[in-house]
C-alpha cells in the first residue's frame, strides 16, 4: 500500500470502541451496571478497582493525527488513564477527578497513528488526582476520528 491516496480508501479514519468489548489486560473484570441517568444507560468499569487496572483493544487506522474522546463518569473517586499505542505512550494526563459528579464527561486528547495498519491500544490506571479517594474508571465510549 504504497500509494496514500489507495491506503485512505482501504483504511478506516475513525473508530468507535464501546468499553464493555475492552479485553482485560491486568485487574477486575469488566462490570456493566444499569443506569439510566447516563448517556446509554450503561456504566462500564473493572471491578474491584484498583491502581494498574489495564484494558486493550486493537482497531486497524490510517496513519495520521487523531482526536481521542472518552465518555466516562468525572468524579470525586477517580483516577488518571495513560494511553500506550503498540507499546508507545501517547499520553499520560486524562485525569477524570471532579469535586462534583458530571455523569456524562468527555475527556479528549490528540494522538498520532505512526503507520498505517492494525494497532493495539492500552489503557492503564496509572494514578489518581491527590484529591480522589480511588483509582476507578467508568467508562462507555472511546472514538477517534482522523483530523
Amino acid at each position: 500500500m504504497s500509494n496514500p491516496v489507495f491506503s485512505e480508501l482501504l483504511l478506516p479514519t475513525s473508530f468507535t470502541h464501546w468499553h464493555d468489548e475492552s479485553f482485560v489486560e491486568s485487574g477486575g473484570q469488566i462490570k456493566i451496571d444499569t443506569n439510566t441517568s447516563i448517556a446509554y444507560a450503561a456504566e462500564i468499569y473493572q471491578n474491584p478497582c484498583a491502581l494498574n487496572d489495564s484494558f486493550s483493544f486493537r482497531r486497524l487506522l490510517t496513519a495520521g493525527s487523531y482526536n481521542l474522546g472518552v465518555l466516562t463518569v468525572l468524579s470525586s473517586n477517580v483516577g488518571k488513564l495513560k494511553l500506550e499505542i503498540d507499546g508507545n505512550l501517547a499520553f499520560d494526563d486524562m485525569d477524570f477527578y471532579s469535586p462534583s459528579v458530571v455523569v456524562n464527561g468527555i475527556l479528549q486528547r490528540i494522538i498520532t497513528i505512526p503507520a498505517d495498519g492494525l494497532h493495539d491500544f492500552k489503557f492503564t490506571v496509572f494514578a489518581k488526582n491527590a484529591a480522589s479517594s480511588n483509582y476507578y474508571f467508568s467508562g462507555r465510549k472511546i472514538w477517534a476520528r482522523k483530523i
